[in-house]
């Protein structure tokens, strides 16, 4: 990661530093930039650091402080998807400064495993991480392949999720892998290998949703329209639209 800013040294707000991926990252959620903002260091911590300044996994930053009326030694950390943008603070609704990136902040669980041989949790607070050492049913599909409404080629097709799509397999039945409630894939196009382009999933919200061949385009009839809390990819999101798969769009205002 690079170091793009440093805020607060001798002044009365909280020291700070942001630090962004120099790449997309592949996180439990999505693939994506990220950018991590590390706030009560104190100011002798920041006397070797400077803009521009890259880490490695596993490098040593700084160390914990309890600058800007600390109750005590600690890091507050927050992170962002996409991006630093501007200052990278941004004051929200309730009127509080918060990390800004190109896509809002995150939570924590959705953009960090945890490397049980590094970091130990002593309080979840109710969160659920992932481990990089624990599948939790978490699988790839290899190619673009057809969901159906149960485990066998007899079955209705539903949807068609492109290949790098990640998905959980909730249950085994033969050869077919449930995904969702009435969605199943053949299990042999499904692999626990990470692909080099990861597609996270959402669910359909309306009723019936209508895929289109490209933003406010044709709507087609084929594996189309989607039931409601159907699975779909994102491949991509532009103004309203959502691409979930070669030639499929749908309007992202009924995705969740």
């Amino acid at each position: 990661m690079v170091l793009k800013r440093i805020y607060g040294i001798g002044k009365s707000a909280g020291n700070t530093l942001w630090l962004e991926s120099k790449g997309e990252v592949i996180t439990p959620t999505f693939q994506d930039y990220i950018t991590i903002k590390i706030t009560h260091p104190n100011d002798s911590a920041f006397k070797n650091l400077k803009v521009g300044q890259v880490f490695k996994r596993g490098e040593k930053i700084v160390l914990e402080g309890d600058d800007g009326k600390a109750t005590g030694y600690h890091f507050h950390i927050s992170v962002g998807r996409g991006k630093m943008v501007g200052t990278g603070y941004i004051k929200n609704s309730l009127g509080s400064w918060v990390i800004n990136t190109t896509k809002g902040g995150i939570k924590p669980e959705d953009a960090f495993y945890i490397d049980q041989n590094f970091t130990t949790i002593k309080n979840t607070k109710g969160l659920i991480f992932q481990t990089l050492n624990d599948n939790n049913g978490l699988k790839y599909i290899k190619e673009s392949l057809n969901v159906r409404m149960g485990p066998g080629t007899s079955y209705k097709i539903r949807n068609t999720l492109p290949g790098g799509t990640k998905i959980s397999v909730l249950e085994e039945k033969g050869s077919w892998s449930k995904i969702g409630d009435d969605e199943w894939v053949a299990s042999n196009y499904l692999t626990k290998d990470i692909p080099s382009k990861i597609y996270p999933t959402k669910k359909t919200s309306a009723s019936y949703l209508n895929v289109r061949l490209k933003p406010k385009g044709t709507i087609l009839t084929m594996k189309a329209p989607l039931p409601k809390n159907t699975t779909v990819a994102i491949m991509s999101e532009n103004s309203g639209w959502t691409k979930i798969n070669e030639g499929r769009y749908v309007s992202s205002a009924y995705l969740i």
